[in-house]
């Protein structure tokens, strides 16, 4: 009955997206759209990717409904696991995550953020679907093992869920990018050496530099085994000055360096999801088992609100405090904070954002430059 009304909310809904998708590519040019049709944009585009998920759920629970899963051992509960990995990977990643992406695309008129080839692609999708079963084949292993008779399962899943931060931070990111075309390719002669420097000044492993070709106006660095991962988008590349990469270049070392994930972002997170968790088994769960329409949207409404707090809010405002402290030490490698000011004012502009405007997980570029300033007065 529930899987029905299920697959009526998503046949309302999909309708409606369409006609704000429709209304978004109206009123674009294929340039970054203003903040407000954005938003609109994402809104519609990922309530079309939901709703093909809740459309799918119907089939995915009569599948499961009959299938016989003798869950006597832990092989027959390890397949059970990747049996609810590949369907979360179906459903998040290709249907609601992959769909919404390329509606939002479509819709604004944007060109490809990124430019890969196929097989770069397919490796991609599979590590992260390899992340999937991984990570439900764990739970699987919690749930009925036979450690959850004494210690809730709900106590221990977080625990498993801090395997995929870990995963998307540390492994992916070098499946990814460790074939992508190498810097050499550009001409970031500047880059590089400024980068071998600051290795041998600071005594830090070796940069491996990557260029990710596309629009994409960003960069991030991960910490590796015997090196660091540098990755650079080419919408940086195309519209910054080398100084002004530089700076960008430092702030991202220096998340690095000061270990800000394993430390200060996966502890959050583990913590975030335990509190989600709990609140979801005590509050949402009961509604859920009701097997009510009215009580399971509510259900999902607390749901949402739970990992908006617990997920967004509560792990945001520590990451606030990191990019002040990113930025800090950002300013004493660079030895100028003028350089880091000027190189945030410049991805304000190329994001069409004022300098006013703050993320979940990010000040305002006007509070950071304003914190830059007050430790280096002279960049005033």
């Amino acid at each position: 009955m529930i899987t029905t009304q299920l697959l009526a909310v998503a046949l309302v809904l999909a309708p409606c997206a369409l006609v704000a998708l429709l209304w978004v590519r109206s009123k674009s040019d294929g340039e970054e759209p203003e903040r407000r049709i954005n938003g609109i944009a994402w809104v519609a585009a990922l309530a079309a990717g939901g709703s093909l998920s809740l459309g799918s759920v119907s089939a995915a629970a009569y599948a499961m409904a009959i299938t016989d899963f003798d869950l006597d051992g832990w092989p027959p509960i390890v397949r059970y696991g990747i049996t609810l990995g590949v369907m979360m990977y179906v459903l998040l990643r290709v249907l609601l995550y992959g769909v919404a992406s390329a509606l939002h695309q479509w819709s604004c008129r944007l060109a490809k953020d990124t430019v890969d080839t196929l097989s770069h692609r397919m490796i991609a999708e599979a590590f992260t679907l390899g992340g999937f079963l991984l990570v439900f084949g764990s739970i699987a292993l919690v749930a009925w093992s036979p450690l959850s008779s004494a210690i809730p399962a709900w106590a221990l899943a977080p625990l498993v869920v801090g395997i995929l931060p870990v995963y998307n931070t540390f492994l992916l990111p070098w499946v990814q990018f460790f074939r992508a075309p190498k810097s050499s390719a550009r001409d970031l002669t500047n880059a590089e050496s400024w980068l071998d420097e600051l290795r041998l000044r600071r005594k830090l492993p070796e940069f491996r530099v990557r260029v990710q070709e596309g629009r994409l106006v960003n960069a991030f660095a991960t910490a590796g085994l015997g090196a660091h991962l540098v990755v650079i988008g080419g919408g940086l590349l195309d519209r910054m000055s080398h100084a002004q990469l530089r700076a960008v270049l430092a702030h991202e070392v220096a998340h690095v360096e000061k270990g800000h994930v394993p430390r200060r972002v996966l502890p959050l997170m583990i913590v975030g999801t335990w509190l989600h968790v709990l609140c979801v088994m005590t509050f949402a769960t009961p509604l859920f088992d009701t097997d009510k329409l009215a009580y399971v949207l509510t259900a999902s409404a607390l749901t949402g609100a739970f990992a908006g707090l617990f997920l967004a809010a509560l792990p945001g405002f520590f990451m606030r405090k990191m990019e002040f402290q990113a930025d800090q030490l950002a300013v004493e490698m660079l030895g100028d904070g003028e350089q880091l000011v000027d190189a945030l004012t410049k991805l304000a502009e190329l994001n069409k954002l004022p300098l006013d405007t703050k993320s979940w997980s990010h000040p305002s570029m006007q509070a950071r430059i304003d914190a830059i300033h007050s430790l280096a007065p002279h960049t005033a």
